[in-house]
């Protein structure tokens, strides 16, 4: 694609919410923004070059690290949507994006900050991402988040809620869990009484070690007023394979 004359800096695409990306009350599931935001982030750096095939030809690949999602108004069924992202630099290892989600009136209804990881195919270490972004286009506006994301703090007095066992269709292209599942389980962790009344008003995940095809991982929440902090790790070894918080309204 010839790019020399259209923003590359920035990436948007719209979305219809089907049936299948709505709940049970037509709302957007967050687990379908989600997908889209993965959808579009891996657009917009193949447009740019440093995409999944481009990495890999190099043994290296993006891996997501740290997400904080904000949603001020849940789009329905059939309602379409646009969503905008682009590169906001480098922090340390981490290469970090941002999302904005529109409706129909181009009013901003949602909003997000992610952390990505550049890793070693073969060795499974880390990678500098200055050394794949040292070219890229960023966006020069000011942007969304004035900090960048941190690590979650531990759970205090976690509830056991369930083991998950890991199937084949839980797996990316790179053969591990695909990083939606776990917005799924965090979600699903939820007491229903919860899940029927209120809205997420704030989503904050991270995620911390993989998890594989055939092992089995236990679910843990802790709900106070309108957080719920969840944790998730492998059940034989006990390492922890993400914290998330999410606030409701």
């Amino acid at each position: 694609m010839n790019t020399s004359n259209i923003d590359i800096t920035k990436y948007r695409e719209t979305f219809q919410i089907g049936s299948f990306d709505a709940d049970l009350h037509g709302k957007a599931k967050l687990t379908s923004i989600c997908n889209y935001f993965q959808e579009i982030a891996g657009k917009h750096v193949d447009l740019i070059h440093k995409g999944i095939n481009d990495l890999k030809d190099n043994n290296m690949a993006w891996v997501l690290s740290r997400l904080k999602l904000q949603i001020f108004e849940t789009p329905n069924w059939k309602d379409k949507i646009s969503i905008e992202t682009w590169s906001v630099g480098t922090d340390g290892i981490f290469g970090n994006r941002e999302f904005k989600i529109y409706d129909s009136k181009d009013q901003v209804i949602g909003q997000a900050l992610s952390s990505w990881l550049v890793i070693n195919t073969n060795t499974k270490r880390l990678v500098r991402p200055q050394k794949i972004v040292a070219n890229l286009p960023i966006n020069q506006e000011d942007p969304i988040f004035a900090h960048t994301l941190t690590k979650l703090p531990q759970i205090k007095d976690p509830k056991y809620i369930e083991d998950l066992h890991i199937h084949y269709s839980d797996l990316d292209i790179y053969r591990h869990v695909n990083n939606v599942k776990y917005v799924k389980w965090a979600i699903d962790s939820c007491l229903t009484e919860i899940l029927s009344k209120k809205r997420i008003q704030e989503l904050e995940i991270n995620y911390i070690h993989e998890a594989k095809l055939g092992e089995t991982l236990e679910v843990f929440n802790t709900t106070n007023d309108n957080t719920s902090e969840i944790f998730i790790k492998t059940k034989n070894t006990d390492i922890e394979n993400c914290r998330a918080i999410i606030k409701w309204k």
